[in-house]
């Protein structure tokens, strides 16, 4: 770029800045101006930069023959099998996810800040040691020496000391619920992935079901083709059904490997490994809760609503600190001071008892301000934890009638599955016997599927939709000792 070029894209640049010049953020006394000096010399320096050819690869790294052999050192492990049910999937997954390893150590972050809180109100002791050499005349010495030993301990500091002990241990509640709700999202996590997995099996079968019913059907408009009895569309057409149910089986394996992938990546086992579900079939179990319990058992066990409570309280205790300011403050201290530069010649008559009150009486309105900010702040976790309660009750109630709903899907389907099925063997018989028509056949077995599938989403919907309302009413996935007695026998009784 020329100079006269570059001088005319710096003046349009310094010009369209000096229009902003003097204009006020809405709502703001703040002005807000820009410098053009700064913006001539970034577009200066960007001038003098000079761009380095890149040699761009247009090799696709896929194609390349010697590719294998270049990864033979990178070989993946030999894969294994392995028998799994829905209780060791859950079981597996607690046990080595990294995020439950990680809360827990947060929690115990959390403890050592309560400890860490609660050393404020002990004494504190130091030690001092001075030396000093001058310059002096005659025998006089020129060095002198000072040691202390010193003790203070605060008797009273306004309630801050307090409310940041209570702050802190409030805080180790709120990270002992997150490490709860930690292990009840993985729980929940490996609940939907083992379902995930077993229903794309399922669904894998029913593809596999329909390449079949295409087949043998193709089978037999070839061999009434081979007779003359009908016309080579029906060939056409039933290759081309036949093709697509192919195509499905073929989405519907991949999307399988793929859940198993995933239910050992959440499990943290090597992802070739090889699983075998010992569940043949989705479960049904019985559903009898009403859902005013699981609104009044969310609202009392759901980990975020303890938490927000307690965000509650820490704002509070927040305000606590912040009036302490007003406040003075009382401490006691001693020690024992000597001018030697030995321990041995301590002094024992050279001590002092001390007691002092400190109280900062005016500070500029810092102190009114901090009170006023933590006053909105217990406002704010206030409707936070309102806030949350609704959000709760919606969700569950949500979860609640969409297993009521899944539920009637299953008998619905389940009774289509019936009729499809019946409808597909009349309307291949009628077919070979010369009485129906091709399309009716293809049609039939088209239905068939999809309600053979529609049923499985069901079972895998009401599974997953009991699983999803027991992490939204708080259920724990472990039983800690610390849980209340009733709740802790109502889920060792499941």
């Amino acid at each position: 770029m020329n100079k006269y070029t570059y001088r005319i894209l710096a003046a349009s640049v310094v010009m369209a800045l000096s229009f902003g010049v003097g204009a006020q953020a809405k709502g703001s006394d703040t002005r807000v101006t820009t410098d053009p000096s700064i913006t001539e010399k970034a577009l200066a320096a960007q001038m003098k930069q000079v761009s380095a050819d890149k040699s761009v690869n247009f090799n696709n790294m896929l194609m390349q023959k010697s590719l294998g052999d270049a990864l033979t050192d990178a070989a993946a492990p030999e894969a294994s099998s392995l028998d799994i049910d829905l209780r060791g999937a859950v079981y597996t997954a607690i046990q080595n996810n990294r995020d439950i390893t990680i809360a827990d150590l947060q929690r115990k972050e959390a403890e050592a800040d309560v400890s860490k809180a609660a050393a404020a109100k002990n004494p504190t002791v130091g030690y001092s040691w001075q030396g000093n050499q001058f310059k002096s005349t005659g025998a006089v010495n020129n060095r002198s020496y000072k040691q202390g030993v010193s003790a203070k301990l605060p008797i009273w500091t306004g309630g801050k000391l307090e409310g940041l002990i209570n702050q802190a241990r409030y805080a180790k509640n709120i990270a002992d619920l997150t490490y709860y709700k930690t292990e009840a999202d993985t729980k929940l996590s490996a609940v939907k992935a083992y379902y995930t997995y077993l229903e794309n099996i399922k669904l894998a079968d029913v593809q596999s079901m329909s390449v079949n019913d295409y087949a043998n059907h193709l089978k037999n408009v070839q061999q009434q083709f081979d007779a003359g009895i009908v016309a080579k569309l029906d060939v056409l057409t039933s290759s081309t059904s036949l093709a697509n149910a192919k195509q499905s089986k073929i989405a519907a394996d991949n999307a399988r490997d793929i859940a198993e992938a995933n239910l050992n990546n959440i499990m943290r086992i090597p992802m070739n490994t090889k699983l075998n579900p010992l569940d043949k079939d989705f479960p049904e179990p019985a559903f009898d809760i009403t859902m005013d319990q699981a609104i009044a058992m969310a609202q009392k066990y759901r980990w975020e609503l303890i938490q927000a409570d307690y965000n509650v309280r820490v704002a509070n205790e927040a305000l606590k600190v912040a009036k302490s300011g007003y406040m003075p403050s009382v401490s006691v201290s001693g020690g024992y001071n000597w001018n030697s530069a030995a321990l041995s010649k301590i002094d024992k008559d050279d001590w002092s008892l001390l007691g002092e009150i400190s109280w900062n009486l005016w500070d500029g309105g810092s102190t009114q301000a901090a009170v006023k900010k933590a006053k909105e702040g217990v406002k704010v976790a206030q409707e936070q934890l309102l806030q949350a309660r609704e959000s709760v009750e919606l969700e569950v109630r949500q979860d609640y009638l969409n297993i009521l709903s899944y539920k009637e899907q299953i008998r619905a389907t389940e009774a289509a599955v019936a009729q499809a099925e019946e409808a597909y063997k009349i309307a291949a018989v009628r077919y070979s016997s010369g009485v129906g028509i091709n399309l009716d056949v293809l049609d039939a077995e088209l239905q068939l599927n999809t309600a053979r599938t529609n049923y499985i989403t069901a079972l895998y919907n009401y599974n997953i939709g009991l699983a999803t309302l027991e992490h939204a009413m708080g259920i724990p996935a472990v039983i800690h000792s610390e849980f209340a007695s009733p709740l802790n026998q109502a889920m060792e009784s499941k």
